[in-house]
């Protein structure tokens, strides 16, 4: 089989779908930097809808189930586009087409404190929703990559054992706090904004239970590295600022940074499709963990998240 959406497969799935390959348009090609963005699936927009098919290869590792049913309840809140159809068993699914109204969020569009501030507010309304069957464990997950690596020469990154050490503290975490369906996923790309400065979530796959502060922490480090400039955004989601929440969302995003930059180490070995930067995505990730490691405010935020006394 192959790893990838062929042409037959991707009108396979459209007809599935209830719609006609006629007259129907790619949607956005894969590109992992400067954005990450389109990755894992193929897409099309066919019949006012937007129909992507997860790629073969990337389908290991990921929830569908829980992908699929948290895409579900984010359209029926209106906080992500209505799901038409999905088929779970090959990572399939189609959704309200927001092209003509619609565009791509990026890195310069979460400048805005008004997006920021809709951004915020589609996610408390999403952790608000049913909860869903699975756990999400970022800390599994990175282990799982390290041995899938451990068996590829030279894949590993040098610092690995100090890397894992590190955050191995974090772990405490899974323990505390609320559990609420999230995303687990920060990337701008994943936001739409729409007309009056409406915001739309897309792109479920890592989906699962975890801590809502997961998904906070991510987005928050894909707006600056400047933690002044995030706290406005916390506060938007929090309605207030407290150190030990925001504290607790920064530790996330490190544990999302090495769980990414090992993620697309992994992708740059196995992926048959070789022009996608998954290197460079993943060592600009990688430099991100290790500057926040090193930082004297880590040990801080450990002490004020409640993990040390």
């Amino acid at each position: 089989m192959t790893q990838l959406v062929d042409d037959t497969m991707m009108a396979e799935t459209v007809v599935a779908a209830g719609f006609s390959m006629d007259g129907a348009k790619p949607g956005p090609a894969s590109l992992a930097s400067p954005s990450y963005k389109a990755v894992e699936s193929r897409s099309v927009f066919a019949g006012g809808a937007f129909v992507k098919r997860m790629h073969p290869e990337m389908m290991p590792g990921f929830d569908l189930e829980a992908a699929m049913a948290l895409a579900l309840q984010a359209g029926q809140v209106g906080v992500g586009p209505e799901v038409i159809w999905y088929d779970a068993t090959i990572g399939a699914v189609a959704m309200t087409d927001l092209s003509s109204e619609w565009r791509t969020a990026n890195q310069a569009s979460l400048q805005d404190p008004a997006v920021v501030t809709a951004a915020m507010s589609a996610l408390k309304t999403l952790h608000g929703t049913q909860a869903l069957v699975s756990r999400f464990d970022p800390f599994a997950q990175i282990d799982d990559l390290i041995k899938s690596l451990g068996r590829e020469a030279g894949a590993l990154p040098d610092d690995i054992v100090w890397l894992r050490r590190l955050i191995a503290q974090l772990e405490p975490m899974m323990e505390k706090g609320m559990l609420a369906p999230c995303r687990n996923d920060g990337s701008s790309s994943n936001l739409m904004i729409g007309p009056n400065g409406a915001v739309l979530l897309v792109d479920y796959d890592r989906a699962g239970m975890n801590d809502p502060l997961y998904d906070v922490g991510c987005l928050l480090a894909e707006i600056t590295i400047h933690e002044r400039d995030m706290q406005p955004g916390y506060v938007a989601y929090a309605g207030q600022f407290d150190e030990a929440g925001f504290a607790r969302a920064r530790l996330w995003s490190f544990v999302d940074d090495l769980l990414h930059a090992l993620w697309s180490r992994l992708k740059s070995k196995n992926s048959q499709r070789g022009a996608v930067e998954w290197l460079k995505y993943g060592e600009w990730r990688l430099i991100r963990v290790r500057m926040a490691l090193m930082h004297p405010q880590f040990e801080e935020k450990i002490r004020l998240s409640g993990l040390a006394s």
